[in-house]
This record gives structure tokens, sequence and C-alpha cells, in this order.
């Protein structure tokens, strides 16, 4: 498979210049030259050309060049991406042009650039021809985009920079920045072929009725709170009205509005009183609530013991997934394929078919225990939530009956306080109009069917295997170490190491070093060299690049490495510094250890299919035949050359 590679990068100059850097697909393509002639700028134009935020091309390129531009080639198709440079001071442009197709020129002005767009749209551009197909989505209110791939995301996998190059903490481009690594890691899945565009809808449309119901629920809880405060007031009155003679009981399974219905009807229909309240009914109040309370302990002794068997459950399953994980070197070792005979002697032995045996039955063995703790704990934590619902109801029988109590004892003791139950009549009348008039004037919210929503999720569940996303995961992830490990070894290190493997994890994402004699597992941070933290980074950018061409990732065939030579040559005063050019002679450990770098390069992108590696270089390796031929621009301070040439004139709004 063939990638997208860049064939030319080009800059525009106020006057109808037009300086091309011109790159060779499919090969290792050098800059060398000295600090300040701009080298390191082509990182940043390539990422403003791909739909960056910020424009942080230098103010000597924005004073002279009004927009840049990149040719992107695959096979025979092509692609011309441009951008309007901002003036110094102005942040960025939204101005860019995108076209695609065969043969296409390069242009010398802004009116030759062809597809002239918006930012947002040359991005959608940008992905379709890259082959991005995520979903798009319109975000809620103070809502991100996270876990849409977009082509900002394609750039950790292309660019190692000087903030990324011999870093102990930054392992990708864009980790550095918290507000960007959150979406670099929730898109790695789909660039790691982990997910497909169909499963992404899926997961998007999940979150997005999750979080409706999650709403939905919540409004439901507080319009539920407001109706029980008004129907228990409600019943409260009607409860007064009862005891002396005015109306019928209510029914506790009467609705709100049944209960507001009976109230008009008391307010309206005038009876005459006719007793006190009943002693009896104050003692069946009583028993009702000793009821409910030992209901209440009988639901919260239940809970308890639901939790308690929850958290076991929870642990055993653990247990259960850490032994599932050590089982699964038997299948790596595809144990069914054991012969009865020996390797070495061919003699007859059942020993090791036998061990094979007993080993796959242990695994399934831990399967079964495993599918046993996921069918019983969803029952548990369903059985949970009826116990907490249980107890919210008995809670509010409870306070109910208490408030029947309290209505009780006011009523008698205001039936004592009044002159006659005439008194007390009108007093009750007058309280039932003015709660009447209050609840008139609350407004009534329509309840949403929760059920619809709660099937949908459930539908979209079944449909999101997050078992089989989380194995392709964990395969993507031993592939890129299996790659980036063999590439370390071909990399010069120090100890510890000197022959040690690269264990890659997409969920930090983070590198850990599996010390070679020890086996001990060290973090970035334990390696403790420059030139250590430099392999690693070369190792998983090339690994991670042969992983891409292996599933036909939508991230272009470009690695674009800035300096390697920093952990061997001081940048102190750099800015003063011409290119280092090395020719032969006696040598330090330092350069030899350049030299095998670049050995690698060479040897790596041409086992590749379709990768352009871009090495922006202060070092100048003038006796390798192989450097000098892949070197494309040499800006050294005696040829007065550079990315933009110092004649070129500046801009009237510059």
């Amino acid at each position: 498979m063939s990638r997208w590679n860049i064939a030319t990068i080009f800059f525009l100059g106020a006057s109808g210049q037009r300086r091309d850097v011109s790159l060779m697909p499919g090969s290792v393509n050098i800059i060398t030259g000295a600090s300040g002639t701009g080298k390191s700028t082509l990182i940043k134009a390539i990422d403003y050309c791909l739909g960056s935020s910020n424009c942080e091309l230098p103010a000597h390129i924005r004073r002279r060049s009004i927009a840049v531009g990149v040719k992107w080639v695959l096979d025979e198709a092509e692609m011309i991406i441009g951008r309007v440079i901002p003036p110094v001071g102005q942040a960025t442009s939204t101005r860019m042009f995108a076209a695609s197709g065969r043969n296409l020129t390069l242009p010398t002005t802004l009116e030759e650039f062809d597809g002239t767009t918006t930012l947002d749209a040359a991005k959608a551009f940008i992905e379709r021809v890259f082959g991005i197909g995520d979903v798009r989505e319109e975000p809620e209110p103070g809502a991100g985009h996270r876990g849409r791939a977009t082509v900002r995301f394609v750039t950790p996998y292309m660019f190692v920079t000087k903030e990324v190059i011999d870093s102990e903490t930054v392992l990708l481009h864009g980790l550095e920045r918290a507000e960007k690594a959150r979406d670099i890691v929730a898109t790695m899945p789909y660039f790691l072929r982990a997910t497909d565009e169909a499963t992404a809808m899926d997961e998007q449309r999940l979150r997005q009725l999750q979080r409706a119901l999650d709403r939905e629920e919540a409004k439901a809880r507080s319009r539920e709170a407001a109706e029980t405060a008004l129907k228990q007031r409600a019943t409260s009155l009607l409860t007064e009205a009862h005891r002396i003679g005015i109306a019928s009981a209510p029914s506790p399974d009467s609705s709100e509005a049944e209960l507001l219905g009976q109230l008009e009807t008391v307010a309206s229909v005038q009876l005459e009183a006719n007793a006190y309240p009943s002693e009896g009914e104050l003692a069946a109040l009583h028993s009702r609530r000793r009821e409910i309370l030992s209901g209440l302990e009988e639901a919260r002794r239940q809970l308890r013991a639901t939790q308690t068997a929850i958290r076991e459950a929870t642990g055993f399953g653990r247990a259960v997934s850490r032994q599932r994980e050590k089982l699964m070197l038997a299948e790596h070792l595809q144990i069914h394929d054991i012969t009865s005979v020996c390797p070495v002697c061919e003699a007859p032995s059942e020993r090791g078919r036998a061990t094979a045996s007993a080993l796959q039955s242990i695994l399934t063995r831990v399967r079964a225990e495993s599918a046993a703790v996921e069918r019983v704990k969803p029952r548990l934590v369903e059985h949970d939530r009826a116990l907490d619902e249980q107890i919210r109801d008995l809670n509010a029988q409870l306070r109910q009956v208490d408030d029947q109590i309290q209505t009780w004892l006011r009523q008698t003791d205001e039936t004592r306080r009044l002159a006659d139950l005439a008194q007390v009549r009108a007093h009750l009348l007058g309280r039932v109009s003015f709660f009447l008039e209050a609840s008139i004037d609350e407004p009534r919210q329509a309840s949403r069917d929760l059920n619809v929503l709660r099937a949908e999720i459930a539908e979209l569940e079944a449909r999101v295997d997050r078992e089989a996303k989380k194995i392709k995961l964990q395969r993507a992830e031993r592939k890129i170490s299996q790659f980036a490990s063999e590439a370390f070894a071909a990399l010069p290190t120090v100890a510890p190491c000197i022959g040690s493997e690269l264990e890659f994890s997409s969920r930090e994402p983070e590198v850990a070093v599996i010390e070679a004699e020890s086996a001990a597992v060290l973090r970035m941070s334990d390696v403790g060299s420059d030139q250590n933290y430099l392999a690693i980074h070369i190792a998983l950018s090339f690994a991670l690049q042969r992983y891409f061409e292996m599933v036909e990732a939508p991230v272009p065939g470009l690695l674009v490495l800035d300096q390697i030579s920093r952990p061997y040559f001081p940048t102190s005063g750099e800015e003063q510094q011409d290119e280092a050019e090395i020719a032969g002679g006696e040598e330090d450990e330092d350069v030899q250890a350049m030299r095998r770098h670049i050995n690698f390069l060479f040897e790596e992108t041409a086992r590749r299919v379709g990768l352009q590696v871009l090495l922006i270089e202060h070092a100048y390796f003038a006796d390798d035949a192989r450097y000098v031929a892949a070197t494309r621009e040499r800006w050294t301070r005696a040829s007065g050359r550079a990315l933009i040439p110092f004649d070129w004139p500046t801009r009237s709004d510059g």
C-alpha cells in the first residue's frame, strides 16, 4: 500500500516570489544548515497547513510571505493545501485552499490557488482525502469533541519535535499540552484500528444517550420531589377535611391531579362538621409507622448484604481477570498445536500434550468463572438499585405517616383552641383556597418516557463490543512493542537500556523499558540518559509508522525528525553556531552513535513501503554518500541561503 507523502513545501512572497522546498517521496530527505535559517519552521508550516488553530511561523517568515502551501502525493494522486499567513500581531487566518487531482501546478499568487475555503471545510477535505472517516457530531453546549478523530490528531505520529526528541516526560508530539493530550489518547484506538467508523458512531451515540438519560433522570427526580411535596400537602389538607366531615378520605394511590380535584370540591361545597378527630385513627397511624420502620430496617439489612456481595464479586472478578491474563500466554504459544512427539529426538512423549491440555482446562475454567461473575454482578447491581428505590419509597411513606400524625395532633389542638367546629371548617377552607391558588401558578412539566431511552441505550450497548475493542487494542500494543523493540536494538543506547525491550501502552500512553538481564520494568524517568530517551522516541516513532502501514491506518507515511543530534552535540549558543560538518577522521563515541542513527534511518526507510522521512539536522556528514545524496537543502552561513531569502521584500501590512 502506498501512503501519502510530501512532494513540496512552498511559500509565496508579497511580490510574486515563490520558495520551494522539494522532497523525495518514499525516502530519507535531509535539511541541514546553520541555526536561525528556518529549518524547524518546516514542521510549523506543515502543521499550519493541516489546520492548526494558531500560526506559529516566525516573524521573519510572516513579514516576507503571504501564504504557505504543501503538495501531498500518493502514487498519481495529488493534493495541494494552502493557507494565508497572517501579519505579525494577528494570531491566525481561517482562509485556506484545498484541491486534489492529478498534475496539479503550484501557484505563484493567491489568485492562482484553487479551492478557496474555510478552516473547518479544509480540515474536513483533508480528512476525506487521508481516509479519516470518523463520525461528525454537533457538540452540546459546554461539551467538546472528545473521542472524535480528526486530521489534527495525526500530527503526534508524524512529528518528533525538539520538545519530544530527547524528553523523559513527553512521549508524543502534543501530549505536553493537557487540553490536547486528552483527545490524542481518546482517538488513539481509532488510528490503531482497534475501532472502526461504525463502532465509533455507536459509541458516540451511546455517550449522547447516556448523557441525555442522566439529564432526564435528574429532571425526573427534581419533578418527583416537587410533586411529592405537593401531594403530601394536598393529602394532609384532605385528611383534615375528612376528619371534620367535609371530604372523603384521600386514597394513597391518588394522582396529583385527582388530589387537586378533590380539594377544589372541598373549596366549593360546604358541608357541616360533625365530629372531632377519632382516637382510633391515631393508634392506626402509629401502628402503620412501626410497620414502615420495620420494613426500612429489613431493606437496609438487605442493602448492606447486597453491597458486600457486590464488593466480593468485584474482587473475585479482578482476581479471575488477572489469572486469565496470566494464562493468555498459553494461547499465545498455540498450545493446541503441540504434538505428542519430542521435537529433539522424535521419541513419543505425551508430557507436552498433557501439560497443554491441563493449561487449556484451567483457562476454560477461568473463562467460565469470569463469565459467571459477569452474569451475577449485573443482577446484584440491579438488586442494589431496587433496594435503594424501596428504601426511598419507605422513607416517603414514613414522612407521609409522620405528617398525618402531626396533622392529627395539630387539628386536635386547633379544635380545642377554636370555639366550635364551624370555625375549624372555615379556617381549613381558607387554607385550602390559598393552597389551590398557589398550586395553579406552578408550571407542570411534561415527563419523557425514559423506558424508550433506556431501550435504545441497551440496544447500542449490545452492538458496541467493548471486549473485542480491548482485545484489538492489546494486539496493537503487542505489535507496536515488538516493532519498537526491534528498532531499539539497532539504535545506540547506554545502560540500563542496552539489550532491553520496549513495552508500549496506549492507555496513558507510555513506554516501559524491560531490562535485559534482570527483567526489571523501568519507566522513562528511570533510564537516565538523553541518548536513551532519543533511542526510545526514534524506535517508537518508526514502530508506529510500521504498524500504520500494516493495518492501513489513515495516517500519512511521513515522519519528521527535528535534530536527532541534540544529545550528541552541545546546543549552548546555538544561535551563533553554523552547520556542523563531519568529514571523517578520528571520531569520538558521539559521532559514532550519530552514524548508527543515520544508518538506521536509511535502512528502516528502505524496508518500509510508502514511508518518507524528513530529517532536520544541524550536522552534515560530508563523507557519507547517502547523506549527501539525501540532502535537499543546505543552508550555511557562508552560502547565505535560508528557508526564506533575506532579500524578499516585506509585506505592506507586516
